[in-house]
């Protein structure tokens, strides 16, 4: 008896075994996923920093998700399926997130930059040519 339940024991702790999930067939290339990603989460950002009823950025942000997924070609059985294989795989999912904080990372500083130059070019001084057409010397004169 003692010999069947240490047998059963040993099985059932070779069934506890992790198992490294499978991709899904239908799984989203990872650069896509961050694009995908990087692009969710900038949505987010405008929907919380323009938005104050968590019911309406809620629907703001699943309308914005909805566009995000159909620009990339993507379905949203396609997405779930593909993030639910990286909440099961968490070193996976660490490698992801390095990646679209970095593609996020860029494109905050492409926006900055964007800003600071719109901002030189309003701070310009205005030069004028020629006084005696331009309407912008008789105003400020």
């Amino acid at each position: 008896m003692k010999r069947l339940f240490y047998l059963l024991f040993c099985v059932s702790l070779m069934g506890c075994g992790e198992k490294k999930p499978q991709k899904p067939a239908n799984f989203v290339p990872d650069e896509k996923m961050v694009r995908i990603m990087a692009d969710l989460h900038t949505a987010e950002a405008r929907v919380e920093r323009s938005l104050s009823y968590p019911d309406t950025a809620l629907m703001t942000f699943n309308h914005y998700q909805k566009e995000i997924l159909q620009q990339h070609e993507v379905t949203e059985e396609q997405f779930r399926t593909t993030y639910r294989y990286y909440l099961e795989n968490i070193p996976e999912m660490d490698k992801l997130y390095e990646v679209i904080i970095d593609t996020l990372s860029v494109r905050e500083s492409r926006a900055q930059a964007r800003a600071d130059s719109a901002a030189l070019q309003v701070a310009a001084p205005i030069e004028v040519k020629d006084k005696k057409d331009s309407l912008l010397v008789e105003i400020l004169e």
